[in-house]
């Protein structure tokens, strides 16, 4: 629900020469194979297998696989499906071989502080509702990455980086997205095609007298948090029930409209302040839509304070 800036060009390609020397070399390796083993069982490296890894080895090749555009990835499944319907099989030769180059030797070697680092992303573009950083069992600082098309199923997406996408521990973790399949059963929308009004809360009131301004009136039970966006995204993260969870946040910008008129913000206005600066001060969250990411539920007073006319 929160968009994530595309990188520069000069990003991508650093990117990709970070990881291009070990992929290449595996990919040389496995190709030169008759046969390998991958979980103590043996695969066969067919021709037809070997003719998709003489393709990979060539330089410009695997840049294109790694920088592809999230459409591009689209047709890129599409594609494969038609071509290699098997390779979405974990069980599969090709699927075991794409994940033995572009997960083992791939995406499990990458610096992923680094790569989060260079976002610059805050919270979770998922959500929302929580950062994107947790603690690991020896105590450091560990970067939640998600693969968007799960690398089980998709495997020669592993490394590809539009993705690999920040998220938190809970939208990464069990019981929501895990390894579900994001391209057939849940088309979710991807962060990095976001656009500012895709997902929107709204308030739903209980009774006609809900927006009176007097604030004894507002209590939990007075309201809903409604939220908008693509349908599968609600559903796979969960995010209409996890949203009712923070009727508290909506409460205090209710009782906010009661104690700060927009004659009020004006006046603050008057003295100099920005737009930006008063809604900071106010609410402790941030306006602009570039800036949404570095503080968590900032859409959701975003949406309710433009609702409430606050802003």
């Amino acid at each position: 629900m929160i968009k994530i800036p595309y990188p520069s060009q000069y990003d991508l390609d650093n990117y990709f020469d970070e990881i291009k020397t070990e992929l290449l070399k595996r990919i040389r390796y496995i190709k030169s194979q008759k046969n390998i083993s991958i979980d103590d069982k043996k695969f066969r490296v067919t021709n037809k297998i070997k003719k998709i890894l003489v393709w990979l080895e060539i330089e410009n090749n695997l840049k294109k696989l790694i920088q592809l555009k999230p459409n591009d990835m689209i047709c890129l499944i599409k594609d494969m499906y038609k071509k290699f319907p098997k390779s979405h099989y974990k069980k599969e030769s090709l699927n075991r071989i794409f994940y033995r180059i572009f997960v083992d030797y791939g995406y499990d070697k990458i610096d992923k502080l680094k790569f989060i680092q260079k976002i610059n992303l805050g919270s979770c573009p998922y959500c929302n509702r929580n950062y994107i950083f947790s603690i690991n069992k020896k105590g450091s600082v560990k970067p939640e990455i998600d693969h968007f098309y799960p690398k089980s199923i998709y495997p020669y997406l592993a490394v590809s980086y539009f993705n690999l996408i920040p998220s938190c521990p809970t939208c990464n973790g069990f019981g929501v997205k895990e390894a579900k399949d994001t391209f057939y059963v849940y088309p979710i929308s991807n962060p990095y095609e976001l656009n500012e009004n895709d997902f929107r809360f709204s308030i739903s009131p209980e009774s006609i007298d809900f927006f009176n301004v007097e604030n004894k009136k507002y209590d939990f039970n007075s309201f809903e948090i409604e939220l908008y966006g693509n349908k599968a995204n609600l559903e796979i993260f969960k995010l209409e029930e996890l949203y009712k969870q923070h009727k508290d946040i909506v409460l205090e910008l209710l009782i906010k409209k009661a104690y700060y008129p927009k004659s009020y913000i004006n006046e603050l206005k008057g003295f100099g302040f920005s737009e930006d600066e008063v809604y900071r001060y106010l609410f402790s969250n941030y306006l602009k839509e570039e800036d949404l990411h570095k503080r968590p539920l900032s859409k959701l007073i975003k949406d309710i304070s433009e609702e409430l006319d606050l802003i």
